[in-house]
């Protein structure tokens, strides 16, 4: 399809702290007891690779419209604010004093929609999620502007604190919708020659009478902001408990569960499902291999507890430096 069919503006928006700044943390200590993250090292540091998410930006997808950053207030160091295709978002500006600071994720997603001037069709990053290649605008909407993603059924295979969120996700899904339904309604979006081997495990759960879980790709979603709306308003108890809790908790739900709300309503527009790939600092070779090679769209490159941390992001640094070598406009 010919990206001229796409005439509606498209904003980004990223999340990022510096877990190294001095009242970030005297504030995070300070609500310290109400910690119980299981992931928590890893959770807040700054890998030192977010000039990188600009430069990307900027080389792959200049098309597009505006760039909100979300922070609670810091300014990372090598950033242009002169440069009016970007906004820098305080946790104030669209979170309710109550609820200040947070330290939770969730918590702050869940607030993106009170963004001031955020259009209609917009896709969240965190900080770890890189465009790797050339993308369009088709790559995150359709030309009728139904979010790009990909349906498929999973399972919840509990390891860690993170899998009580889906399954929150999740129950808020079955508490609303009739899956039979769902999948009698929506089947194209759930057996679709882009879902690829997504397929077999949709096949093998569908006879189940509610939904397990829906399949997280775990790369930048594309929403549309009114559904986004319908969503926070239809489960504004859940949301509310979860804007308030300072850290991520067991009792939250996330962002996911208004990407469910979207696939289970047929409102997106399906995409294969290998355009995004999710790695840890411990695939640090297929890291550098899918920079080097473009292979996929996105890429997801998660902190994780490793021994030789600083070896390993040193040579991602230089794999970045290799790809990205320019200064974008966002740079000083």
């Amino acid at each position: 399809m010919s990206n001229k069919s796409i005439n509606f503006p498209i904003d980004f928006v990223v999340t990022w702290v510096d877990d190294t700044d001095l009242e970030w943390k005297k504030q995070r200590q300070a609500f310290s007891q109400e910690e119980q993250d299981d992931k928590s090292e890893t959770r807040f540091r700054d890998t030192g690779l977010f000039k990188y998410w600009f430069r990307a930006v900027e080389k792959y997808t200049p098309w597009v419209n505006h760039i909100y950053l979300v922070t609670n207030g810091q300014i990372p160091k090598f950033l242009n604010l002169s440069n009016k295709k970007i906004t820098l978002i305080n946790h104030k500006d669209i979170m309710p004093a109550t609820a200040l600071p947070t330290f939770n994720s969730n918590a702050i997603e869940f607030s993106l929609n009170n963004i001031q001037g955020l259009n209609e069709h917009f896709v969240v990053f965190n900080d770890d999620m890189f465009i790797n290649r050339n993308l369009q605008p088709i790559d995150f909407f359709s030309s009728d502007g139904l979010p790009k993603d990909t349906a498929g059924l999973n399972q919840i295979m509990p390891v860690e604190n993170f899998d009580h969120i889906s399954a929150n996700n999740i129950t808020i899904i079955n508490q609303q919708f009739n899956k039979a339904e769902v999948m009698k309604k929506h089947w194209p979006l759930f057996f679709n020659i882009k879902n690829g081997p997504l397929n077999i495990y949709t096949a093998l759960l569908c006879f189940f009478p509610r939904f397990s879980r829906i399949y997280d790709l775990h790369i930048a979603y594309s929403f549309n902001k009114s559904l986004f709306n319908s969503f926070t308003e239809n489960n504004e108890v859940a949301v509310k408990k979860t804007i308030h809790t300072k850290f991520r908790a067991i009792t939250d739900i996330s962002l996911w569960g208004a990407r469910y709300y979207q696939i289970v309503t047929g409102n997106i527009s399906p995409r294969k499902y290998n355009f995004g790939k999710f790695y840890t600092f411990e695939n640090e070779e297929k890291i550098i291999y899918d920079l080097k090679t473009e292979k996929h769209g996105i890429i997801d490159i998660n902190d994780t507890v490793v021994e030789d941390y600083e070896r390993i992001i040193d040579h991602i640094n230089i794999a970045f430096q290799d790809k990205l070598t320019q200064k974008s406009s966002y740079e000083l």
